[in-house]
């Protein structure tokens, strides 16, 4: 199936979900029967049904890993996930979207790898030493087994431009030279509080914000260390961990009785305060034009950015992602035959429809989103086009023995298949 079309039309007449704590979720007829009498519509109508594409087929075995990262598939070998378990593993470099094999790369590890990140000839490697939750990172020749430095550390970001690491140890955030490893420089961690990562722009954050149990916020430049800005927020005793928040160019930190106050970075400069308990929430990075506040198995609150004004709340979301002009809301506890992604207008919270057991997988960037949808009882998923304005669906295939573990990227559909052999389709 390719390039059809199915449109949801119009929200059913029944009253939607509104965003407050009373109201109860209407469910749906599940999208698969509607996939379904189209499917038979066309059939019936004796329309020829579009040859799927042929995936590419890129060798791998149960236990490797995959990692995506700018343009490239890194295949790591090898299932070692043993913490202190040292082993030698090799990591295929694949450009996207051909799938040519570009360099294998063998670095040494003591444990499970978690990312992999390329810069110019440089591959970066985080591993987990050991089941303390000790990380490590290591640099290695690209297409050598040359190691060129290693330290015990938490892999952060790389910027290729400025050559440079950034690292994180209970200690201090570093910035170390790509190819050395050598020092740059060193922001000490408060031993009352800790430093976070915003305003990310790429793979690589904006500022570093630093927040005290004294009261000390600080902004730091995080391709050189340097102090920006800082300022003075009353003492909170014990209290300074999980009560600052960066979204994107804000920090939110608590101010004691005064609520939450929100600043401007990279200069502090102080926007609004609001009163609305935020103690126990944690907050998205990214949520549309909204800052969105999660509590733990209790739902969710949506902020305006501009004035800290409280818009809705509502008991059922757990998550929410800004795609085009609206909100994708998965629920926090469903049924197995109930929707599971939900289209929120962002200014009210008042659910416009849903898209039934479609998954999110990427944006196209215009507004709307790559999805797939899984067929209970096999291997089989459908992959397409959503769009939230329309509440529509343009089916570009199916895709056959996969089990599971699928992204989008480099304008394909990536998946691992049930004999662990990586596939790739065209999503154009």
């Amino acid at each position: 199936m390719a390039n059809e079309v199915i449109e949801l039309g119009e929200v059913p007449r029944e009253a939607p979900p509104v965003a407050v704590e009373d109201d109860r979720l209407v469910p749906r007829r599940a999208l698969l029967a509607l996939l379904s009498i189209a499917l038979l519509g066309l059939i019936t109508a004796a329309v020829p049904l579009p040859v799927r594409p042929a995936p590419t087929i890129v060798p791998a075995r149960l236990g490797d890993t995959m990692f995506l990262d700018d343009g490239r598939m890194l295949l790591v070998s090898g299932s070692a996930t043993f913490v202190s378990q040292v082993s030698r593993r090799v990591v295929r470099n694949y450009a996207l979207p051909a799938a040519r094999l570009l360099s294998s790369t063998t670095v040494t590890v003591s444990g499970g790898i978690n990312q992999v990140l390329l810069a110019g000839d440089t591959m970066v490697v985080s591993y987990q030493v050991d089941a303390s939750g000790i990380w490590a990172a290591v640099a290695v020749a690209e297409g050598t087994d040359h190691t060129r430095w290693r330290r015990t550390a938490r892999l952060i970001a790389i910027s290729a431009a400025d050559q440079l690491v950034l690292l994180g140890t209970d200690e201090a955030v570093l910035g170390v030279d790509l190819r050395t490893g050598a020092i740059r420089w060193k922001l000490a961690r408060p031993s009352d509080g800790y430093i976070a990562e915003t305003g990310w722009a790429g793979d690589f954050p904006g500022w570093l914000v630093l927040l005290s149990d004294s009261g000390r916020l600080e902004s730091h430049d995080p391709h050189t260390g340097a102090l920006i800005a800082t300022r003075t927020l009353p003492p909170r005793p014990g209290r300074a961990n999980g009560l600052v928040w960066p979204v994107d160019d804000l920090v939110m930190a608590d101010e004691g009785k005064a609520g939450f106050g929100a600043y401007r970075l990279p200069g502090l400069t102080p926007l609004w305060h609001t009163g609305a308990d935020l103690s126990t929430s944690w907050m998205q990075a990214s949520c549309g034009r909204l800052i969105c506040t999660f509590q733990h198995q209790r739902g969710m609150t949506a902020i305006d950015p501009d004035t800290g004004r409280e818009l809705w709340r509502s008991a059922y979301y757990a998550y929410a992602d800004g795609v085009g002009d609206y909100l994708l809301a998965t629920r926090a506890e469903r049924g197995q035959d109930e929707p599971g992604l939900w289209v929120l207008d962002p200014a009210t919270g008042q659910a416009r429809g849903n898209f039934g057991r479609w998954e999110y997988l990427a944006s196209t960037g215009d507004g709307r989103f790559y999805g797939k949808l899984d067929v209970r009882g096999s291997y089989l998923l459908h992959y397409g086009i959503l769009d939230p304005a329309t509440l529509s669906i343009r089916l570009l295939g199916t895709a056959d023995d996969v089990s599971n573990s699928c992204q989008a990227a480099a304008g394909l559909l990536i998946c691992r298949l049930v004999d662990a052999d990586v596939a790739l389709w065209p999503l154009g």
